[in-house]
């Protein structure tokens, strides 16, 4: 049985957030299962535009910043009820597969098995999103560098969609309604699929016990090791700077908050 690590961050700025996932990804020496708890903040994927995404005149009290990973926009609101987690891990074709879409599949499974067991129809959809009953209540993201991927993501035990749209670019305010009854169609959460607020804890006690029986391991409550610490705290600059987080913004607005 392998040792894995677990490290709880708890509630952290944003950007500092961002600069530990890739001071693990490329300094951690052994599989590592890490969360986080994200409160008003926007993260962009990679590839995103901000200013083609979002309508930066309503974000001003969120932290905006990029990520490593690709895929969409993660939006966290001030409620403090999602579960943000991210693994480091091999790939070694065994617990990680080579195959980008299978890796999602092999942990996106772990959530899906934790919804079952609050008994909801939970499936994976390619090429990265867990669902139920059709919709998306959880969104994950990857990137790989050498032998390593990292991939993290978002479980949604609660969700403020009005509070989305209302961030989100769209042509005008005729369109607003319409985007939050399609939000409310696409997405659903943990609170609403029970009919009662789900222990957050509780949630992330099954999460590491269904990580422990997919991948046949042990995980270790710890904490960042030295070096990751100080790599993170240097990348902090990068996570913090428009020029990364409006990297594709030409010219660049100013950093919000």
């Amino acid at each position: 049985m392998d040792e894995w690590r677990l490290i709880e961050f708890g509630v952290v700025d944003i950007r500092y957030m961002m600069a530990m996932n890739e001071a693990i990804l490329r300094r951690a020496h052994r599989n590592t299962l890490f969360f986080w708890t994200p409160i008003k903040s926007i993260i962009l994927g990679f590839f995103q535009r901000a200013s083609l995404e979002l309508n930066l005149d309503e974000c001003k009290d969120y932290t905006i910043v990029r990520r490593i990973s690709g895929g969409g926009i993660a939006f966290s609101d001030d409620r403090g009820r999602q579960i943000n987690y991210g693994v480091v891990g091999e790939i070694d074709g065994t617990q990680f597969p080579l195959e980008i879409i299978e890796s999602y599949h092999t942990i996106c499974n772990v959530l899906i098995e934790v919804l079952k067991d609050y008994g909801m129809d939970a499936c994976f959809r390619p090429i990265n999103d867990v669902v139920v009953s059709g919709r998306k209540i959880s969104g994950n993201a990857q990137t790989r560098r050498g032998n390593r991927l990292l991939q993290n993501g978002t479980l949604l035990l609660d969700f403020d969609v009005r509070e989305m749209a209302r961030l989100l670019n769209v042509p005008s305010e005729k369109y607003s309604d319409k985007l939050v009854s399609s939000l409310e169609e696409s997405l659903t959460w943990m609170d609403r699929e029970l009919g009662y607020p789900v222990r957050m804890d509780d949630v992330k006690k099954k999460i590491i016990t269904k990580f422990e029986e997919e991948f046949d391991a042990r995980l270790k409550p710890t904490a960042p090791t030295p070096s990751e610490r100080e790599l993170g705290d240097k990348l902090v600059e990068k996570y913090s700077s428009p020029q990364w987080n409006f990297k594709w913004d030409s010219p660049p607005p100013q950093q919000v908050k």
